[in-house]
């Protein structure tokens, strides 16, 4: 887009984005197999967004969120309730950032 302005990352802050995004795949490709399943329709509403240096991860399909936050539910072909959150508490965001800055100091 013409007249676009981008910022310029310092090195570190670009390392902090990369290690966001991969972050960002981890949880959701997590989320999406702890997640009650039936048709697959839910779980392709999965989605990750990086901006700067805030990720989002979540899922627009309403299916999706009402069986993440309804605690009731039974799933007896498997999956659970909070899927996304349990994802999110699973992965090692420290090592996962930890490695991207180490390789932007050349390490």
């Amino acid at each position: 887009m013409p007249g676009e302005v981008k910022p310029i990352l310092s090195i570190y802050e670009k390392a902090a984005q990369d290690a966001n995004r991969e972050i960002g795949r981890v949880v959701l490709k997590r989320a999406r197999e702890l997640s009650p399943t039936e048709s697959g329709a839910s779980d392709k509403s999965g989605f990750t967004a990086t901006d700067d240096l805030t990720t989002q991860v979540g899922f627009t399909s309403l299916v999706s969120k009402i069986q993440h936050e309804n605690l009731d539910y039974q799933h007896p072909n498997g999956g659970q309730a909070k899927f996304l959150e349990t994802a999110a508490a699973e992965v090692d965001v420290a090592s996962i950032q930890a490695r991207h800055l180490k390789g932007a100091l050349g390490g």
